[in-house]
């Protein structure tokens, strides 16, 4: 059953439904659009729902849509400090920053977006920094209570972060996110650079391990098990002459642990 909308809900929902319709290359815009008509039901004079409304007025679906409001709402709570994602996969990567920014006092969300400024400086990104390393500015200044204790930026003696000025805060806030970054940004080349393992196929390897490891008589089978959207597989060693199941192992979403699962029984 849809319901008729006032004057001045009429006049919104068409004024959105505008934005949507010229900004379905603007996340942020659309976002928000789509987030004010679900949020208002602006959509119950036409659908008796909002997830009809989206499939039938734009051709989305509802986790599309929820896509769209998430990106928007992230990319809301990082204008203020400077920070402007410029695609929804990049925005919805900095949901975990935009939430500790969001638990931020105002002044503490300033020296995030101090630390942005002067990172970017530096940094070898371009339009905005990388998810990892936004959460780790946030998170470092997050964790520098007032009673934290620190090392003083000029004697290096152990104070509580309260008792510094503000440019020493800063300085130890900034002190603090380069070190993780830099450890964060260590970390990351070596998994980068690190030797890939061989890949195996597990189909030849099977054939393998069935003319070395099977005794005569003895047959392997791969026995698949229909499982609503995902098939399982069982491996097993079977007599050939009167069918009985000689060992098996456990059933599993993949050929390869199904194998792996067979072997580790054989093995005991």
């Amino acid at each position: 059953m849809t319901l008729s909308l006032e004057p001045h809900e009429s006049a919104r929902l068409k004024a959105l439904e505008q934005t949507v319709r010229d900004g379905l290359r603007d996340f942020q815009r659309t976002g928000q659009a789509l987030s004010d008509i679900r949020d208002n039901a602006f959509y119950r004079a036409t659908h008796d729902s909002f997830e009809t409304y989206l499939q039938e007025r734009w051709g989305f679906s509802l986790p599309q849509a929820g896509r769209l409001i998430e990106a928007a709402e992230v990319a809301n709570v990082l204008a203020p400090i400077g920070v402007q994602p410029q695609t929804e996969r990049q925005a919805r990567a900095m949901k975990a920053a935009a939430r500790v920014i969001t638990e931020l006092e105002p002044e503490q969300q300033r020296v995030v977006a101090r630390l942005v400024e002067d990172a970017a400086e530096t940094a070898p990104w371009e339009d905005a920094p990388p998810a990892a390393e936004l959460r780790i500015m946030a998170g470092v200044v997050k964790k520098l209570a007032p009673d934290t204790t620190v090392h003083h930026p000029d004697s290096g003696d152990e104070v509580p972060f309260d008792s510094l000025s503000v440019p020493q805060r800063f300085e130890v806030a900034r002190t603090h996110a380069e070190q993780k970054t830099q450890a964060y940004r260590e970390k990351q080349e070596a998994k980068a650079s690190a030797p890939k393992p061989e890949a195996v196929n597990w189909a030849e390897w099977c054939l393998t391990y069935a003319a070395q490891a099977l005794g005569p008589g003895q047959r392997l089978e791969l026995v698949l098990e229909p499982g609503g959207e995902k098939a399982r597989v069982q491996a097993r060693v079977m007599d050939g002459a009167t069918g009985e199941v000689l060992a098996e192992g456990q059933s599993a979403a993949t050929l390869k642990k199904a194998v792996l699962s067979l072997v580790q029984e054989i093995a005991g």
